[in-house]
């Protein structure tokens, strides 16, 4: 065989490492920016994942994790807004997770992405009992959240969401806010919020655009960001904003755990209400009906859908980038950006992302004051500057500080 049949073959005989689940296809909010509803093509699906439905994912879930004698399999839950599925529902998920998890010995944390409007005591409580990690939208304090994340009747949102996030961090559940950047405001607007809240582990995430579009420039505001992280972790971490860790991480020459952030495959599956595998879901950024395709879970295990030709486009693309892309010196750390926003109708993903520019000033700037200002702390109690480390990996037990 050869090597590009030896390579192709191993590829295929990889598992899926993590599933994203629509439990729900609608929404009780009505959110301006949102890259679901770009895509008509999800009012076609059903409301709300059925109980036959629910119950052939679980038999495939179990049929992967064996197959692969995985040891960890998370699964994200999502919409729309995943709420709207019931906290029954929930449970019974969760439930049958936990018995797959005792028959397998694999490990199937669950995590759920949410709006938080309709969090309450019964919900807390399921979370509770199912350890199950929260991510909740919150775009920082009100005049940036309730500009774009309303009610279908056009108010605001904030207030629903804050008390949420205040009742999560409360009770201890792991929470992680994600708020989505809004280059007219100050980082430090949302920092401050969030610390009121009691929310130290947030991302402001980069937004939603394809090549087509042309977005307002986010370097300013993500170089303000960095000054933020640099001074609350100065003395010792105290907050964790996860692009800029994702960022770090990526420049130290280690694999970052977000998809948006270094050069690796994107191999997220999606599984919809109707049973149905896509690819991955942000791609519906770019039009109707761009991650269709004809794969279900009744007909096909969840590994087949590496044969699905969007599929496998959408992962080709993660590591094959442009040219322009191959010639950075950020290549390795940046990965070309998150791959939806590499699109365009005419290359298709074969484009630098519409916010190059953007990315090369923020991760010039991240480098210049890692190699000046921060040092990491080995295992054996010594300390080595960052700009020797940056050629490597940093040891995974490794603590930074920051110097004056």
């Amino acid at each position: 065989m050869s090597a590009d049949g030896a390579d192709f073959a191993a590829f295929q005989d990889q598992p899926i490492t993590q599933l994203l689940v629509k439990v729900a296809t609608r929404c009780n909010i009505d959110c301006s920016y949102c890259y679901w509803f770009r895509d008509a093509s999800v009012y076609s699906k059903p409301k709300l994942m059925s109980p036959d439905v629910q119950q052939q994912l679980l038999q495939r879930i179990e049929q992967h994790v064996l197959r692969y004698a995985l040891v960890d399999f998370p699964i994200i839950l999502h919409g729309g807004e995943p709420l709207l599925w019931g906290v029954e529902n929930f449970h019974r998920f969760a439930e049958a997770c936990e018995d797959i998890s005792s028959r397998t010995g694999c490990e199937i944390p669950i995590a759920v992405t949410t709006n938080g409007v309709l969090i309450d005591d019964d919900w807390l409580a399921c979370f509770e009992a199912h350890n199950i990690s929260v991510a909740i939208s919150l775009d920082g304090p009100a005049h940036i959240h309730d500009t774009h994340r309303k009610t279908f009747q056009g108010t605001g949102t904030h207030a629903a969401v804050e008390r949420a996030a205040r009742m999560l961090v409360s009770r201890e559940i792991g929470v992680i806010a994600l708020a989505v950047c809004n280059p007219a405001y100050a980082p430090q607007q949302y920092a401050d919020f969030f610390a009121a809240c009691g929310i130290s582990n947030y991302d402001i995430m980069i937004p939603d655009a394809t090549v087509d579009e042309q977005p307002p420039s986010i370097a300013a505001f993500y170089k303000g960001l960095f000054d933020v992280w640099l001074d609350a972790n100065r003395a010792a971490p105290t907050i964790n904003i996860r692009i800029i860790s994702d960022m770090i991480t990526a420049l130290l020459d280690n694999n970052s755990p977000t998809e948006g952030v270094g050069h690796k495959p994107v191999e997220l599956c999606t599984i919809m209400t109707d049973g149905t595998v896509e690819a991955h879901d942000v791609l519906r950024i770019a039009g109707d009906g761009f991650t269709n395709t004809s794969f279900n879970i009744f007909d096909h295990a969840i590994d087949a859908v590496r044969n699905e030709p969007r599929w496998k486009a959408a992962r080709d693309a993660s590591i094959n980038l442009c040219a322009k892309c191959r010639q950075c010196k950020f290549m390795n750390a940046c990965g070309g950006g998150y791959l939806p926003h590499r699109f365009s109708k005419a290359n298709g993903y074969d484009n630098p992302s519409v916010y190059c520019d953007d990315l090369y000033a923020m991760f010039e700037n991240m480098q210049f004051v890692l190699e000046n200002h921060l040092y990491v702390s080995k295992p054996d109690g010594s300390r080595v500057n960052v700009r020797d480390t940056l050629a490597g990996a940093m040891p995974v037990n490794a603590r930074h500080s920051i110097s004056e």
